[in-house]
């Protein structure tokens, strides 16, 4: 298995699913305070990995993050250091085939499931790194993108397996594997904004990433795209990351996403046909 490490977050889907992110992660632990969490060490997010658990740092936390490659946890590094949070990060890296052996009060593996080989065993190992709780997000495979990319494959050379393909992305495979750790406290979908999401390559725009893959308007934005800087005006990294109000550079983040509907805690029904993830918080037996 070799994963990616994309080097900045790119275009305004990848900043909304950052925001997402935090603002479920706030709701479900305001009243399950922990001090001492862990991520990694795969991550499955379409940007700069190891970063979903940046907002229990701004509320005090000890935060570890275990990634595979120590460039990408230079990175995390990097937006740490921006925000001047340095003092409450340990990093280190970690095999992803291997049992770490910290432990934390909660530990979150992020869309990891569908990219490991063992991915029954990965779910196991880092639910007995938790002592408190174990925090699982993966694709939603409900979303109308969803049905979109199905019908996409159709008309595309070549049908590989995608992320809401897999099995661990379905409830009825993946509950009753949580239910051997503990208790299902929390369920619920995320990243619910209007635009689906149609798994294109990381650094690609929605747009560019979608023709890219059709037979003959492929050939045409193949040709005439010269990269993820020209495709997307939000472009963030560890010299930049505005994800919070508190950013001196947040209010035209904020501007731009007040412009696009969004239906993250509208409701359960628009939640799931809108939801790009849904995650699951386990309270450890």
């Amino acid at each position: 298995m070799k994963l990616v490490y994309p080097e900045q977050d790119v275009g305004l889907g990848t900043a909304y699913e950052r925001v997402a992110i935090y603002r479920l992660f706030d709701h479900w632990l305001e009243r399950r305070p922990v001090q001492d969490v862990l991520e990694g060490p795969v991550d499955g997010m379409a940007g700069i990995a190891g970063l979903h658990l940046l907002g229990r740092a701004k509320r005090g936390a000890h935060v570890r993050v275990e990634l595979t490659e120590a460039p990408a946890l230079e990175r995390v590094r990097g937006v740490y250091r921006h925000l001047g949070l340095s003092d409450r990060l340990e990093v280190a890296v970690q095999d992803a085939g291997q049992a770490g052996h910290t432990t934390a009060e909660l530990v979150l593996t992020y869309n990891a499931l569908p990219l490991v080989d063992d991915w029954r065993g990965y779910l196991g190992r880092m639910a007995c790194r938790s002592t408190r709780y174990l925090l699982v997000s993966v694709t939603s495979p409900f979303s109308y993108g969803v049905m979109i990319r199905k019908a996409m494959r159709l008309v595309e050379r070549g049908g590989a397996e995608e992320l809401f393909d897999h099995p661990s992305t379905r409830p009825e495979v993946l509950e009753p594997l949580l239910r051997q750790y503990g208790r299902i406290v929390e369920h619920d979908f995320l990243d619910c904004p209007w635009w689906p999401d149609l798994f294109v390559e990381t650094g690609q725009s929605l747009l560019s990433g979608t023709l890219k893959r059709l037979p003959v308007a492929g050939r045409f934005v193949r040709e005439r795209v010269s990269g993820p800087a020209t495709e997307a005006g939000f472009l963030y990294g560890p010299a930049n990351f505005p994800l919070f109000p508190d950013h001196p550079n947040h209010r035209e983040l904020a501007e731009a996403m007040k412009r696009h509907p969004v239906f993250d805690e509208r409701g359960e029904r628009l939640a799931r046909l809108f939801g790009h993830h849904h995650a699951y918080l386990v309270e450890r037996a």
